[in-house]
């Protein structure tokens, strides 16, 4: 598992709101705490304890998309995205331990690390690509119940145990 904090697989998925785009046909969402060096007085070695934050968080999605058009807007706002997927996804969550399910509903905002250009020519089909992911926003869902969040703006984190 490592840091990995959230699979996903075979999720549909929309873009800046409303736009369908395509299939998240696998992916996954990580997350590692900042850990600080402790070296107390009488402590015979330092010690790592947690920060109190997270590292930069990372989403790496294998994506199909369904309609060129779809790229448009993916570019757009300088690779700034507003992802929603919903379908199967397993979450290793603190309180609950590891929850998978069939319907989960996940937000991701972040910048694209790198803005797709796939080579497209009429009647071809769309070949899959990977899009990296650094994430601002991150928002869990089972059954309508926020499950796992993390806003970097407000510096909301649920559950608080994560960091």
């Amino acid at each position: 598992m490592g840091n990995r904090i959230i699979s996903f697989d075979q999720n549909k998925a929309w873009v800046n709101g409303n736009e369908f785009f395509g299939l998240v046909e696998e992916g996954s969402v990580e997350a590692k705490r900042k850990m600080l060096d402790y070296n107390g007085f009488a402590l015979p070695a330092g010690v790592k304890v947690p920060g109190g934050k997270l590292e930069p968080i990372t989403a790496k999605l294998k994506v199909k998309i369904n309609d060129p058009l779809a790229l448009r807007e993916l570019n757009k706002n300088r690779g700034f995205v507003q992802l929603k997927l919903k379908g199967r996804a397993t979450v290793y969550a603190s309180t609950q331990g590891v929850v998978e399910d069939q319907d989960v509903s996940t937000r991701i905002n972040g910048f694209l690390e790198e803005i797709p250009t796939p080579i497209y020519k009429n009647g071809d089909e769309i070949s899959s690509m990977e899009l990296t992911i650094h994430v601002h926003f991150l928002e869990v869902a089972v059954n309508g119940a926020v499950i796992l969040k993390v806003d970097t703006t407000s510096g909301e984190v649920i559950p608080r145990d994560l960091i």
